[in-house]
């Protein structure tokens, strides 16, 4: 009997019951296991071995055996469910005849879904706990240091106000001079230049930090914009954007501008690519999360063998979708269509008037011959405001006898062609025609314009400039009913018009405006991403009611299969599609595709405004500015909050917790000159 006794106990010993409960040091258990029985039926040997995994079991002062984790709850409260309570008898205590009826009852109660909540509460209670003493912590680290934070906050503000305004850094110590006698604390360090300049640098790359940050974080899927320019110190730069959504808007965020060692294809792509990787934008999420690449026309952008837009397809991403800028698209199609007019004399006119007036009046730039439509237009537009007196000014001029009979002549003919009827009228249409492509070309720029928009702002422009062939736009019916009713215009007297007029007229109008909606067609004609976009725009959804519920279906799944758009199922895409085109409701799976397809950039106007910034940063008398510092300068200009709204509390706290100097710290290195009044201001002072 013996030695079946001795067995049983043997086999008790093997702890077979592993269930291993969340391990909490934090748990109140009772380590000290007294000599006595515990539970009432093992060695407080075997108990603690039973104990290893399960540090909620405790033994109380009679030797009954509880669990600190329940009795530390108690009562679930709002965690109660139905059949969900905890076992009193573990809260007081248990005891058991024989070892395997005790360790069968810790078992079930380590398995049991109450005790389990029990385990979870006080683990969360734990994690709260410890967050609250690190919020402490910097809560007191904050009020002792409360001085040093502010004065420090102040400098960096000013420093910010200094980037934002594009100022040199040399008039910092005449900021902080105002300041001081405003009676602003800004301490007594960080008030030279290079402080300034090294606080602006040192919230740039915080600021480069947390957007690196967001996308690595973020699921979305992106788009990479880039344009390449030179400096005003003659360096190729080449300047990077990223277009991803955040908080349910898309945004461009200004990245980094990288100094170029050549302008080839090959030498843009492999740049490109090692500022994502230095950055910390790995290759992997350029595979899986890369979608949109927009860039200019430019051979080494665009080239079909070398260019950086097929080196990046062959590395990256066959599947890339490449966008060729749609407002420099534009601009193509209206020079075509300037070529294929055959008779340039009325646009040579506009040039040389535009030429002659600019001492005069409005500034009248280029037409037909810039990078932008927009200004195209604004230069008609002030040739059109200011005719009187270009018409005044050349009458002026064929009379003024100082001049040689040369240049009279030449006055005298730009005097008799502006005062033609047939030069009015094809000025007007002109600019009707430049003011709808106008409206186009802002529109495209626009940072909110997708692939789903543009489309729409297309097709009105070519309704338009088409109606224009046989309907007068806005401006030719004003000119028209002004000439009828006054044979002037602006009150300058207008030749009459012939029928040879009147025909030569009609002729420009129709090549005109058919030429440039053929040519902004054909240039614009998109078959890939852009063009199915169109699908998902309600402005071009059929209005017959059996037309439209599938209307657009195949464009949906190949949008959605191109980018990769993660979705339930086809079935379930197309079946919100449905309810989208039938009752406006937008369900999840569609709200991605919406959300990533507008994610491809249309244009790459963000990347010139880039560069007009560089170019108010980076000016003549500030042109040894390094590529490194200006990139961190960039950054914080284009993509800064404003200055209400930075955050300068946040970056002092960053910049004391460091080890920088704070600008309340005893200053170091030679003493300030102090400024000596000139002997006739001590009059004033």
């Amino acid at each position: 009997m013996d030695g079946n006794f001795q067995r049983q106990q043997n086999s008790l010993s093997q702890d077979d019951s592993n269930e291993q409960g969340p391990y909490n040091p934090d748990l109140q258990a009772n380590d000290s296991v007294s000599e006595a029985i515990v539970g009432g039926c093992i060695e407080p040997g075997r108990f603690a071995k039973w104990r290893e995994g399960r540090e909620w079991l405790a033994v109380t002062t009679d030797g009954s055996v509880q669990c600190t984790a329940c009795s530390d709850i108690r009562d679930l409260g709002p965690y109660t469910q139905e059949r969900l309570h905890i076992d009193s008898a573990f809260i007081n205590g248990i005891k058991a005849k024989s070892a395997k009826k005790l360790n069968d009852k810790i078992s079930r109660h380590g398995k049991c879904q109450s005790h389990i909540k029990c385990i979870e509460i006080l683990q969360r209670r734990r994690e709260t706990a410890i967050e609250k003493a690190v919020d402490n912590s910097a809560a007191l680290w904050r009020k002792h240091n409360e001085k040093t934070l502010k004065v420090t906050e102040n400098c960096i503000r000013t420093a910010y106000i200094i980037c934002q305004n594009n100022l040199s850094f040399k008039i910092q110590p005449q900021l902080v001079e105002l300041q001081q006698l405003n009676g602003v604390n800004l301490g007594c360090m960080l008030h030279s230049d290079k402080a300034y300049r090294n606080m602006l640098m040192f919230i740039g790359e915080k600021m480069r930090t947390q957007l690196v940050d967001f996308i690595k974080n973020s699921s979305d899927k992106f788009s990479i914009l880039i344009d390449e320019s030179t400096t005003v110190s003659n360096k190729p730069c080449l300047i990077i954007y990223i277009r991803i959504p955040y908080e349910g808007e898309v945004c461009n965020f200004f990245l980094q501008l990288v100094e170029l060692q050549s302008c080839t294809g090959s030498a843009i792509c492999d740049i490109l690519l090692q500022s994502l990787y230095t950055q910390g934008i790995s290759e992997v999420m350029l595979r899986t999360r890369l979608i949109g690449f927009a860039t200019d026309g430019a051979a080494a952008m665009m080239g079909r063998y070398k260019g950086a837009a097929t080196l990046l397809r062959e590395k990256i991403n066959p599947n890339l979708t490449v966008i060729h800028c749609m407002s420099h698209k534009l601009e193509l199609a209206v020079h075509d269509a300037v070529k294929h007019i055959t008779e340039p004399k009325t646009y040579e006119r506009v040039r040389v008037c535009s030429f002659r007036l600019g001492m005069h009046a409005r500034r009248i730039g280029r037409v037909f011959d810039v990078r932008w439509l927009s200004s195209s237009c604004t230069s008609v537009t002030a040739l059109w405001q200011s005719y009187p007196a270009l018409v005044k000014l050349f009458g002026v001029l064929m009379e003024d006898k100082s001049r040689s009979s040369v240049e009279r002549a030449k006055c005298r003919g730009i005097h008799g062609k502006t005062t033609q009827w047939l030069f009015l009228v094809e000025m007007a249409l002109i600019k009707d025609a430049l003011e709808t492509l106008q409206a186009l070309s802002l529109f495209l720029q626009r940072r909110d314009a997708t692939a789903v928009s543009a489309s729409a702002e297309v097709d009105v422009a070519l309704r338009t400039l088409r109606s224009m062939r046989q309907a007068d736009g806005v401006n030719a019916r004003g000119l028209k009913e002004e000439l009828e009713s006054f044979h002037s215009f602006k009150g300058v007297n207008v030749s009459q018009p012939s029928d040879s007029n009147h025909r030569k007229a009609e002729v420009f109008r129709e090549r005109l405006f058919v030429s440039l909606a053929d040519n902004i067609e054909r240039r614009l004609d998109d078959n890939g991403i852009i063009s199915d976009a169109t699908a998902l725009n309600p402005s071009n959804w059929p209005s017959d009611e059996d037309e439209r519920i599938l209307y657009g279906d195949n464009k949906l799944l190949t949008i959605q299969k191109t980018l990769a758009v993660e979705a339930a199922t086809s079935t379930i895409l197309l079946k919100e599609f449905h309810q989208f085109k039938w009752h406006g409701i937008t369900g999840d799976n569609l709200r991605k595709v919406l959300i990533t397809v507008s994610t491809l950039p249309v244009s790459t106007a963000e990347c010139e405004r880039g560069f007009s910034a560089m170019n108010r940063i980076l000016t003549d008398e500030r042109n040894r500015i390094n590529v490194s510092t200006l990139n961190n300068l960039l950054f914080i200009s284009l993509n800064e909050p404003g200055v209400a709204y930075f955050p300068a509390r946040r970056f002092a706290e960053m910049w004391v917790k460091e080890g920088r100097h704070a600008a309340d710290d005893a200053p170091t290195g030679k003493q300030k000159k102090t400024t000596e009044v000139r002997h006739q201001g001590r009059l004033f002072s």
